[in-house]
């Protein structure tokens, strides 16, 4: 695994090229997000392997700038997985910086080699350019002596000298050689050969733009050897080239840059300068023929390269309106590209996340934030969707555009919940009902309605619930929303689901005493049909549905809920086949905000199956994601479960351990209390009250 920073959050970002080595700063919000992998299924290969404890055939090497979080116990480097060597690659070995010089065929002795690089501390890209430097020396060309004179120029401090060598090897450009290495630092990736003969072509000969581009285009000619300046570049060590097998044309070159190199190149750029090659690269990009039909991730490379030298060029209205016309629909519901589209759509705020995006218009900073809190809330970060909502539904409320503001209530509603904060989101949603009332928009009211159903549910307050969910659905089969009419089928079967577990929770309060029943994994008798037939009718909707266009999300949630039914039911055959329907689905599409409860129903079904270390695994897999999510509903039901595996032992060789479950269960039912009084989440309240009591009255 190469390069594996780019699967970080440091280093995902498309900005990611111009970054040099960084992580959240020590006690600032992002400490350690930096360092956690952009994808969970990642963590989790890379937690298992790590800690196999020497079971696996094979091993794992991987070179990265920052080492995954994942991959050590707890926050700091300080305790690595059991599994994990870590060695810090900090300089080159001697012999090895020797043989690099020799083979640049650059005269000396070894000893004369070695002191010379280790003026520098074997810096790599020191050396790299070092070598550069005295293989185009003037007076001592490929003479180990001419690294004196370029040490003697600065202190005996060797990270001063590492900066000093990037200085000397800039400096000694002619000005056609800054010109395309400036050129170079502007892509954020490598470059084929072709791609830069058609830009330098392109600068030499620019043709005139209409719109936006025609006051950014340099009229002067550039003149470059492409070839020779290459060449000379390569030999300095400031560009490294390879050989790639394209897909479709055979063998190509590219070039690419150390990202230190690219950030200083960039930087040396003036704004004017930067804005006119940006826009050239806008051009170029722009002209890609578009694929006749998207069906991979990677079709869209071209214009999301568009889009950045756009977003570069300092066009961000531009920008917007290009991720909104070919990059929206595909990244959100064709691929569940969700981490892309907040890299993307994060470029757009120049001042923070905590200020609008800087585009004139405020109708399109309020549809920008909207799709910035969508893509964290559907990637696993609920917390910080839900103040980007907020912003959003400010400016809709000041704009005075009521249809607008009423949904933007809904949405946020959604999220608020997730997190635990039960009395913001049912005041949204009726306020968003009273709205939609006034606008007489029935489908946007059934929507709300279906919603406020879910949050009464996880508030015990059975009744409502239902009949929120019953006129949401009257309503959706009025407007003949298929679609709809399956996510109201869906609530209603975790409804009935929360509602058999309460009853078990009554039944249990009645036998605390009894030790035999905390054990045993027996349920009393309950109605289980009433979920399983709820669940099923919203597969049947969900494929109704496709024969239009499928819409994956609604099969996760129903082949979940139809799992857990199935698995309450004790039918573990068909629990098995949906839950692991519902896995699979989930992280094809990238789908965290169902993946832990998914987790968790999969854990209680290999449980039931015997197979405990399984159900350990799994609960825990899930926990990681409700803390590191901060899903708090979640949380309290993986917490209860843990709870109920440390009463068995479960992870514990000895009797069993009370401790651990207690932590367990107080954290449950701090999770469970939400916002206290009547907007606790009441089922997973009772049963951590109920576990509590249980695990004062063992002897």
């Amino acid at each position: 695994m190469d390069g594996f920073e780019r699967a970080l959050r440091a280093f995902s970002g498309l900005g990611a090229a111009y970054q040099l080595d960084a992580g959240g700063a020590a006690g600032s919000a992002d400490e350690g997000r930096d360092l956690d992998c952009v994808s969970t299924v990642a963590e989790e290969f890379l937690r298992g392997f790590a800690s196999s404890g020497g079971l696996m055939q094979g091993r794992v090497l991987m070179t990265t700038r920052l080492t995954p979080r994942i991959l050590f116990v707890g926050a700091t480097h300080a305790s690595p997985l059991h599994g994990m060597i870590e060695h810090e690659l900090s300089q080159m070995h001697p012999a090895d910086a020797v043989a690099f010089f020799q083979k640049q065929a650059i005269r000396g002795t070894v000893q004369d080699i070695e002191r010379a690089c280790a003026a520098y501390g074997f810096h790599p890209l020191s050396l790299r350019l070092l070598a550069g430097l005295i293989v185009k020396d003037k007076r001592q060309p490929l003479d180990i002596r001419a690294a004196e004179r370029y040490a003697q120029k600065v202190s005996a401090d060797a990270v001063q000298r590492q900066h000093h060598v990037l200085e000397q090897s800039y400096a000694g450009l002619a000005p056609e050689g800054r010109a395309l290495l400036g050129r170079l630092a502007c892509f954020r990736s490598s470059v084929t050969y072709d791609t830069l003969a058609e830009i330098v072509k392109q600068e030499n000969e620019p043709k005139p733009e209409q719109g936006f581009l025609s006051g950014l285009l340099k009229k002067k000619p550039l003149s470059i050897d492409l070839d020779k300046t290459l060449d000379d570049l390569t030999t300095r060590g400031l560009v490294h080239s390879a050989t790639i097998r394209l897909a479709t044309s055979g063998l190509a070159t590219t070039y690419d840059l150390h990202p230190i190199v690219r950030r200083y190149a960039y930087d040396r750029l003036t704004a004017p300068e930067r804005t006119g090659v940006h826009a050239v690269l806008i051009v170029y990009f722009d002209a890609v023929p578009k694929p006749q039909k998207v069906e991979k991730l990677e079709d869209l490379d071209p214009v999301i390269e568009l889009y950045h030298h756009t977003v570069r060029a300092g066009k961000l209205d531009e920008a917007r309106v290009l991720f909104r016309d070919r990059l929206n629909k595909e990244t959100y519901y064709q691929f569940g590209a969700y981490q892309l589209r907040i890299e993307l759509l994060r470029a757009l705020f120049l001042d923070g996340e905590d200020k609008p995006p800087r585009l004139k218009d405020e109708s399109a900073q309020a549809w920008t934030l909207n799709g910035l809190a969508n893509s964290y809330a559907l990637s696993g970060q609920p917390r910080r969707a839900v103040p980007l909502f907020e912003k959003k539904n400010e400016l809709r409320e000041k704009m005075g555009d009521k249809k607008n503001f009423a949904s933007g209530l809904g949405n946020v509603a959604q999220f608020q919940l997730v997190i635990g904060a039960l009395s913001e989101a049912e005041r949204n949603l009726r306020r968003a009902i009273e709205l939609d009332k006034e606008l007489e928009s029935e489908y946007d009211e059934a929507c709300d309605r279906q919603e406020l159903g879910r949050v009464l549910s996880y508030r015990g307050a059975w009744e409502e619930a239902e009949q929120e969910l019953d006129t949401g659905l009257k309503l959706f089969e009025k407007h003949n929303e298929i679609q709809s009419q399956g996510v109201i089928w869906s609530y209603r079967a975790l409804r009935f689901l929360l509602m058999a577990r309460r009853s078990v929770i009554s039944s249990q309060l009645s036998v605390t005493s009894n030790q035999s029943s905390v054990n045993s994994g027996q349920l009393p008798i309950t109605n289980y049909q009433l979920p399983i037939q709820a669940a099923q009718r919203a597969l049947e909707l969900a494929d109704e549905q496709a024969k239009n266009y499928p819409v994956p999300r609604d099969y996760v949630r129903a082949h979940w809920l139809l799992g857990a039914a199935y698995r309450a039911n004790n039918e573990l055959d068909k629990a098995e086949d949906n839950l692991t329907k519902a896995l699979n689905l989930c992280r094809q599409i990238n789908m965290v905000d169902y993946e832990a409860d998914i987790l968790l129903d999969l854990s209680k079904l290999r449980h039931a199956q015997g197979d405990s270390a399984e159900a350990q695994r799994l609960a825990q897999e899930a926990s990681f994601i409700t803390e590191r999510s901060g899903y708090a509903l979640q949380g309290a039901d993986v917490n209860l479960f843990l709870a109920t595996l440390a009463l068995e032992g479960i992870g514990d060789q000895r009797l069993g351990n009370r401790e651990q479950a207690r932590k367990y269960v107080e954290t449950a039912l701090k999770l469970a209390n939400c916002e206290g009084g009547d907007y606790k989440y009441k089922v997973a309240y009772d049963e951590a009250v109920a576990l509590l009591e249980r695990l004062k009255s063992l002897p």
